[in-house]
């Protein structure tokens, strides 16, 4: 009598969430979205150090070095901090509370301060500008943030129709609709990048859209109910990211209007020296040196040439400040020269400094 061979089952594989979120980070999340601060870090760094002792662009946050280099910060949102002690608070501890103990929190959000070097263009304030209006676009009006929202309402409408509109129909039916619906989800999310995400806050969206997408509880009985709830939570999720990136998009805005205006300042400062500059080479002392002036004349020459170095050394940012400070030692030397009525070599400076003043505002055009 033959043997009827079966084909041996193998056990259902539970269904991980490729979102990849963790417990702990599901807790945090929460906290945010129910409007608890941020602990707001910073890594303890000489470099952090250093610019923190740095001149502040007036209303920002922006800071930039004696050089002219400009660092703007981002923040980002923080599950772990593995080592407290590399790390200081911008945030104010509440009472009660060490900052070995906040960072040890199950619930209190994170997030950390990272400050970055605009580098591009040799550092100059234009590419400074063109990256906070990266950032902007980003958040605002067509930009990513507000397409990838605007996909999970989307799909959230569509899983709220489905779970009203399968009430009561045959079990076969309902687990077709859902295993499409549930498909759909996974391909939006690895298309809208949120699978991807960095963010605890998306990935959690991603997480609790998918678990509603299946239509089932985790006792694989159908739950609208339960569903719906999840619906909601993510729903309160994209009202939080809402606030979130007004906040981004203000804080960028202001950097912006900030560097716009410090480097109007800068520009003005250069223009000025340049026209005064081309005034002072037709002064009779530079049109004929040989003839040398008196001491009156001499003196308002050097008092222009000091009023030079001085309005020069108001300018702030790259690429002027480079500028501005080459021309300071040239003039420097000019002074000295005019003191000693060597008028030639004066006036040959007087020429160097001209051009080079005229060479950068030519370089970094008008926005």
């Amino acid at each position: 009598m033959g043997v009827v061979l079966q084909e041996r089952k193998e056990p259902r594989q539970p269904e991980v969430a490729l979102s990849g979120i963790v417990p702990p980070e599901r807790l945090k999340v929460r906290e945010r979205v129910r409007g608890s601060l941020p602990l707001f870090i910073i890594q303890r760094t000489e470099r952090n150090t250093q610019i923190a002792k740095m001149w502040r662009l007036p209303g920002t946050s922006v800071r930039v070095s004696p050089q002219g280099d400009i660092f703007y910060p981002v923040w980002r949102e923080r599950s772990f901090i593995i080592k407290p002690e590399l790390y200081f608070p911008l945030s104010k501890l509440p009472w009660g509370w060490t900052f070995a103990r906040l960072l040890d929190s199950k619930r209190r959000p994170i997030s950390e301060v990272i400050f970055h070097q605009v580098k591009k263009d040799g550092g100059a304030v234009e590419a400074g500008i063109r990256n906070m209006d990266h950032v902007i676009k980003r958040y605002r009006d067509e930009g990513k943030e507000l397409e990838q929202i605007g996909l999970i309402r989307e799909q959230i409408d569509k899983v709220t129709n489905a779970l009203q509109e399968t009430r009561g129909i045959p079990r076969e039916d309902f687990e077709e609709i859902f295993r499409n619906l549930y498909q759909q989800t996974l391909e939006l999310m690895e298309k809208s990048g949120m699978r991807r995400a960095r963010s605890a806050l998306k990935r959690d969206m991603d997480l609790l859209l998918e678990e509603a997408s299946k239509g089932k509880d985790k006792g694989d009985r159908r739950n609208p109910g339960a569903m719906m709830k999840k619906l909601e939570a993510v729903v309160k999720r994209i009202e939080y990211r809402f606030h979130e990136t007004g906040f981004i998009v203000g804080k960028f805005e202001a950097m912006r209007i900030g560097l716009i205006d410090q480097r109007m300042k800068d520009r003005d400062i250069l223009k000025r020296t340049r026209d005064e500059l081309k005034l002072a080479l037709i002064h009779e002392a530079f049109k004929f040196p040989e003839k040398g002036t008196d001491k009156r004349q001499k003196g308002m020459i050097m008092g222009k040439t000091g009023t030079f170095i001085y309005r020069l050394g108001l300018t702030r940012i790259k690429g002027y400040r480079p500028i501005a400070v080459a021309a300071v030692d040239k003039l420097e030397r000019a002074k000295e020269m005019v003191g000693k009525e060597n008028y030639q070599e004066a006036k040959k400076i007087f020429k160097e400094v001209l051009n080079e003043v005229s060479s950068g505002l030519d370089k970094f055009q008008e926005k």
